[in-house]
């Protein structure tokens, strides 16, 4: 068996055996207070709490204790929900493209415009939520873009811009963008960009 996995366990069963002792000797102690003594079971119960409390000590170098492996298990879930999450982001066929209404190189030009903005303030491996939304509003304006399949959109935008996506509900809610002037100017850059236009 694996050392300190062998360690670990050690700790974890001196640990419920302290408990019960200690549960145990405060029994005893009301016991004591209302006149009932027993001191046989004192001595022993006492020396079992000694020798348990010395060798959680003994152990204490080699096992993590209750708040690290606490700690511990929150960025396990933390990282587990991430990849979840990357998972069902990754998990539309890599063929599928929302645009339409373009060449080739147009499109091209698109993804790359896509891919290069930038991330989010706090969180650089994040994407910009509200700037990709006035991206994509600004192509769906120029009939250049399909937005109806989210699900599929939110996909496709982790996978060309390689940053992480937030949640479908924040992703949802963000598309269409209401701020119509800065929609505008995105709208009169794509237009310059693909030649459109304007309307």
């Amino acid at each position: 068996m694996d050392v300190p996995k062998l360690l670990y366990r050690i700790d974890r069963i001196v640990r419920t055996i302290l408990y019960i002792v200690t549960c145990c000797l405060a029994t005893l102690l009301m016991l004591a207070c209302i006149g009932i003594s027993y001191r046989i079971v004192w001595y022993g119960f006492g020396a079992i709490f000694c020798l348990c409390v010395i060798v959680r000590i003994c152990l204490s170098p080699f096992v993590k204790s209750d708040e690290e492996e606490e700690f511990e298990q929150k960025v396990n879930y933390i990282l587990e929900q991430k990849a979840q999450q990357h998972k069902q982001v990754v998990s539309v066929s890599s063929d599928y493209s929302p645009l339409c209404n373009l060449s080739a190189q147009q499109e091209k030009q698109i993804i790359q415009i896509l891919h290069d903005l930038p991330s989010h303030s706090d969180k650089p491996d994040y994407i910009n939520l509200a700037l990709i939304a006035r991206y994509l509003t600004a192509l769906e304006q120029l009939n250049k873009i399909n937005l109806s399949n989210r699900t599929a959109l939110r996909a496709w935008v982790a996978n060309v811009t390689a940053k992480t996506v937030p949640s479908s509900s924040q992703f949802n809610e963000a598309i269409p963008n209401k701020n119509r002037s800065e929609v505008a100017k995105v709208r009169r850059q794509l237009e310059k960009l693909l030649g459109v236009q304007p309307k």
